[in-house]
């Protein structure tokens, strides 16, 4: 696990469509918890497709295939459908404005 961590945290590093990451271990002993979690933010739909292919992620990809399965979701940040609040709506805010 400790190799495909290390490449999950260096994605950025080799990766430009990547403007924000965050990933870190669970720390909660709930059953239902995952042991690992990515957050990835894209300026938009392109460049999260073209952060799917790259190279340095797909041999990410192998390594966790190797040792885990996983769950994704894709979200759009201003979607209808997307609410962010107390801290994170001010990260949001802050992103958006970047973006624009």
């Amino acid at each position: 696990m400790i190799n495909a961590e290390a490449s999950t945290r260096q994605h950025p590093r080799h990766i430009n469509e990547i403007l924000g990451w965050a990933c870190a271990r669970n720390i909660s002993l709930r059953k239902q918890a995952m042991d690992f979690v990515v957050m990835g933010l894209f300026e938009n739909q392109a460049a999260l497709s073209t952060f799917l292919i790259h190279p340095n992620q797909q041999q990410g990809v192998l390594m966790w295939q190797k040792i885990a399965s996983w769950q994704v979701v894709d979200i759009e940040i201003g979607s209808e459908t997307t609410n962010f609040a107390g801290l994170l709506n001010s990260w949001v805010d802050f992103s958006m404005a970047s973006l624009e």
